[in-house]
């Protein structure tokens, strides 16, 4: 088995990285596929909602999890990719090293984005990683409110980057 590896990954902290990487595991999970999760970002979000997950479902939970840094996450990645449908990174909020890695390994790339100037400015580091890496790479919105002018303005200048 040579499962898919996918990495949410966005410069902006807060965007909704660590919720949608968790949302898309349970998911995947929940429609039968064999999921892990990575953790890569030292604040450890994803890690606080694991370990909530598991005092709740003990032995219920199938999803595997994991934290790493550094140079271990190529080899952890690989390792869980043998053994799992998907494997989700939840990647730092910086477009380099790390989360570089995270681009780099993964089969597809998602970003989101908040409707706002300061989420679209902050996007465009990560788009550039994982244009360069040559990922498969998808915005997703997040928060949107589509009675909002601004969030029309913003998907529109999304469609020019």
């Amino acid at each position: 088995m040579v499962g898919r590896i996918i990495t949410a990954a966005q410069q902006k902290g807060g965007a909704g990285k660590t919720t949608l990487a968790a949302q898309l595991a349970v998911s995947l999970q929940k429609q039968g596929a064999k999921v892990a999760t990575i953790d890569i970002d030292p604040q450890g979000s994803l890690s606080l909602w694991y370990t909530a997950r598991m005092a709740n479902l003990g032995d219920k939970n199938m999803i595997v999890h994991s934290q790493v840094q550094g140079w271990r996450l190529k080899k952890e990645a690989e390792r869980l990719q043998k053994e799992c449908d998907y494997v989700i990174i939840d990647a730092p909020p910086h477009a380099e090293s790390d989360a570089t890695i995270a681009i780099r390994l993964a089969d597809l790339v998602l970003v989101p984005l908040q409707t706002s100037p300061m989420d679209l400015w902050a996007c465009k580091p990560t788009l550039s990683v994982a244009e360069k890496e040559k990922s498969e790479t998808y915005v997703v919105l997040n928060r949107v409110d589509r009675r909002t002018k601004l969030t029309n303005q913003i998907i529109d200048k999304l469609d020019e980057i």
